[in-house]
């Protein structure tokens, strides 16, 4: 593995983390918020455990890649649909 490699798996977990932060936060606020602002019994480590569990539909997916693509292009000014 040289460097680049090692690089970009170094920024690639930055990243993910990051992410996986900030969805962390928005779904313990959530359950905080539907259970009357009450934890009954839910942990932090319950939410995390179940943070990528969740199943997309098909449909769901062809969203996210279209809105990642939209995005990055937005963001970036770089058309990514050569990665499709």
């Amino acid at each position: 593995m040289d460097i680049f490699d090692k690089t970009f798996l170094k920024q690639e977990k930055r990243i993910k983390k990051y992410y996986d932060t900030l969805l962390l936060t928005e779904l313990i606020y959530l359950n905080y918020s539907y259970s009357n602002k009450e934890c009954h019994g839910t942990t932090i480590e319950n939410i995390y455990n179940n943070l990528h569990k969740f199943k997309y539909s098909k449909k769901d997916i062809v969203d996210i890649i279209n809105n990642a693509l939209y995005l990055v292009k937005l963001k970036y000014n770089f058309d990514a649909n050569s990665f499709k």
